[in-house]
């Protein structure tokens, strides 16, 4: 998957200059300037944001955690389909605006 990934374009070489831009700005105190539901999908093997996930989920009033089984921090990768299903079902749960 990740190869197939690459070899469609998917611009990795970026990620470090994006993670600079990233880190240190957005933290579990930023989550209460976000005022729609939110949804933290991890891996369940991936300690590193896992670390402080309960931090950014009780500082939302509505946010939820899930876990993609056995995957570990490219739980897109390590399980494609669990991962799409998470989103589909958080996203199934949104209140519909008209």
């Amino acid at each position: 998957m990740v190869e197939a990934t690459i070899l469609s374009g998917y611009a990795f070489h970026t990620l470090p200059a994006a993670w600079g831009e990233v880190l240190g700005r957005f933290d579990a105190g930023a989550m209460r300037h976000v005022a729609a539901p939110v949804l933290i999908l991890n891996g369940e093997k991936d300690t590193v944001f896992r670390s402080g996930e309960m931090d950014f989920a009780h500082a939302h009033p509505h946010a939820r955690v899930e876990l993609i089984p056995r995957a570990g921090h490219l739980a897109n990768f390590d399980d494609p389909d669990a991962f799409t299903d998470a989103v589909r079902r958080f996203a199934r749960q949104l209140p519909v605006r008209s």
